[in-house]
């Protein structure tokens, strides 16, 4: 007689199951995609997809210019302020206006108590053809004395830092 163990008739189970199910998957993908309309459904989907994502960004979902309420007192104002900033210069650097893009990131880092990181990650992510507009703008709003940082970093506004 026969004697299978319980374990060779759990794997054998196991393994027909699976193979079932990887045929049955196999079985329906291949009917799914011999359908006369499917190409033409996932071309539709991905078009929709597509003017979706250019639509948003044309017109500038989420992103709001005059929704900065400055509070030197309230963090969250200040740091709602500052990702509007960026995403507002992130976003016009995108449709292709530089100078206004560039202007609403020095913002950004003229508002941060520590700009340095800031700066490096946009060195990191930026190509060096944006950046160094950016450190020119930056020199410009700390030599003309307009900026946003509170009044304890002021202090050192007229000096040019090495932001290399």
């Amino acid at each position: 007689m026969l004697s299978i163990s319980c374990r060779s008739l759990l794997a054998f189970a196991v393994g027909t199951a699976g193979a079932f199910i990887l045929g049955f998957c196999i079985y329906f993908d291949q009917k799914r995609r011999s359908d006369p309309e499917y190409k033409k459904k996932v071309h539709a989907r991905r078009q929709r997809e597509q003017d979706k994502f250019k639509y948003r960004i044309s017109s500038g979902d989420d992103i709001d210019p005059n929704s900065c309420m400055l509070d030197a007192n309230n963090h969250t104002s200040l740091e709602r302020c500052f990702l509007n900033e960026i995403n507002l210069g992130e976003h016009l650097l995108i449709r292709g206006n530089m100078s206004e893009g560039l202007s609403h990131l020095a913002n950004a880092i003229m508002m941060c108590a520590q700009p340095l990181p800031v700066l490096q990650t946009l060195k990191e992510s930026l190509p060096e053809r944006v950046f160094m507009p950016l450190i020119i703008k930056l020199q410009e709003l700390q030599s003309s004395g307009s900026n946003t940082m509170p009044s304890s970093n002021k202090d050192n506004s007229t000096s040019s830092p090495d932001f290399s």
